[in-house]
């Protein structure tokens, strides 16, 4: 995204193509979610492309509107409060679909720690049937034939079982 003059117009366009970013990614981190229960590989692969750039998007938008302020901005005077002004001024309209925005970038955020915590349990499963196959499990002592005690599954791999 190139640096844009703002103008009324092109404040409530940059506004709606993020709204449109942000219900986007709501979808992929929908699909992200399925693919991560569903443990598909292939399709999480496909969500994470296109999850990417909608972030990049957003990410290149929130440089265009501290760019925006940044020229509006006098010392000692807070960003959010320009921005605030910025939008108040273009229409009521500006403000109800910023608002939408924030809204659905906390709707994303929120769905992406949950996507986030499922990922990092099915690591832990994967984490866990790894020591299981490579005989490292030292969270579960065992005693071997002769009834020493060993270390997790290092005396009984599952080559050897």
């Amino acid at each position: 995204m190139t640096q844009t003059a703002l103008t009324q117009e092109s404040l409530q366009q940059h506004i709606r193509q993020d709204i449109s970013a942000c219900r986007n990614l709501l979808q992929f981190l929908e699909q992200e979610r399925e693919a991560l229960k569903a443990r598909d590989v292939d399709k999480l692969e496909e969500v994470i492309q296109n999850k990417s750039a909608n972030l990049l998007h957003l990410e290149q938008s929130a440089r265009q509107r501290s760019a925006w302020v940044a020229k509006q901005q006098k010392p000692k005077e807070k960003a959010e409060v320009v921005w605030q002004t910025l939008i108040r001024a273009t229409s009521p309209e500006a403000q109800r679909e910023w608002d939408e925005f924030r809204g659905l970038l906390r709707q994303c955020q929120e769905q992406n720690e949950i996507n986030g915590k499922l990922l990092a349990r099915n690591q832990q499963v994967f984490s866990r049937l790894l020591a299981i196959v490579r005989g490292r499990d030292e969270n579960d002592p065992l005693y071997n034939a002769k009834g020493g005690r060993g270390a997790g599954y290092n005396f009984q791999k599952l080559g050897e079982a």
